[in-house]
């Protein structure tokens, strides 16, 4: 298994107990958490339910972590606000080579810009 393999299945890990433990403690009205695998990282999306329904309404992309080969870092990434489509630099951790400092970015979201939209 080469590194890009194991900080892949790395990645995936810790999103999946980032949404876990999430959506163990909100109720489907205030969202849940998901993820996507992409390539060399993950994109972290919240779902939004009716209050009267157990079926997804619609789903935002709020966060993607991915690996830089190059730069032999993690990055952070925002959506942009206009165009969904495309990802800006989180402004107060861009990027780190700690995966646990990222992660722990888009868990405890201390600014309100991943989870709270």
């Amino acid at each position: 298994m080469g590194l890009i393999s194991l900080l892949q299945k790395q990645v995936e890990s810790r999103a999946q107990i980032i949404c876990s433990q999430r959506n163990k403690s909100l109720p489907a009205e205030l969202g849940k958490a998901s993820y996507e695998v992409t390539e060399n990282g993950v994109v972290f999306i919240k779902q939004h339910f009716l209050l009267d329904s157990a079926h997804c309404h619609y789903m935002l992309p709020v966060a993607k972590v991915i690996w830089n080969l190059e730069e032999k870092a993690w990055l952070l990434l925002v959506p942009d606000e206009i165009n969904h489509t495309q990802w800006l630099p989180y402004p107060y951790l861009p990027k780190s080579q700690d995966l646990t400092a990222i992660m722990r970015e888009v868990d405890k979201d201390p600014k309100s810009i991943f989870w709270e939209t």
